[in-house]
């Protein structure tokens, strides 16, 4: 009987952290977007990644412990003109062959004011990693449901994106704004289905 107790309580430690922390998040891709704006001949050109997921450990109440990783697939990249998305996959700007993945990690969280959140972070695209602030509004926060928006501003030579003739900024600008929404579900939900 004490063993069948033992291993009643070993079990109940084991799965008592997924059962009482929501802290994990799995995010919905149908209900989240990650778009960018960039700017060619003083006209903004307008771009998403179709095709994105992460690790996110978010909770409000303990953003020391909170981290989050981000994976882009970059040849899910689309724009208003089908032959810019196209351009964007070749060697001298994303080049998809050699570098798929656009990479966001952070653990560096910062409270801003009541619903709005700062993160510094890592960026990682065409290989060069560079510290980055994110900034987002946590408009949603329940036990089973997370919504956030934020946005973040880049320069796209800094992380080679624009090789040859294209490093000049006369025609495409230098800065970059990319904008996100994350709608998620807490994973423990998930993994009840």
């Amino acid at each position: 009987m004490k063993i069948f107790f033992k291993k009643i309580i070993a079990v109940g430690i084991l799965f008592f952290p997924l059962m009482t922390f929501a802290g994990d998040w799995k995010i919905i891709p149908k209900e989240s977007s990650i778009t960018f704006t960039a700017t060619q001949n003083n006209s903004p050109v307008l771009g998403k990644f179709t095709d994105f997921n992460g690790d996110i450990h978010f909770d409000p109440a303990q953003l020391k412990t909170s981290h989050v990783r981000i994976v882009v697939n970059m040849a899910s990249v689309t724009t208003d003109y089908a032959d810019i998305a196209d351009t964007l996959k070749l060697a001298d700007w994303f080049d998809i062959k050699t570098y798929p993945q656009a990479i966001f990690t952070t653990s560096d969280f910062v409270k801003k004011g009541d619903k709005s959140y700062q993160a510094n972070g890592i960026l990682t695209i065409r290989d060069k990693a560079i510290p980055v602030m994110m900034t987002f509004t946590l408009d949603e926060f329940t036990q089973n449901k997370a919504h956030a928006e934020g946005s973040v501003e880049l320069k796209r030579l800094a992380f080679g994106v624009g090789q040859g003739e294209w490093k000049k900024t006369d025609n495409i600008k230098d800065e970059v704004k990319v904008n996100f929404v994350v709608n998620a579900n807490a994973s423990q939900q998930q993994d009840h289905h």
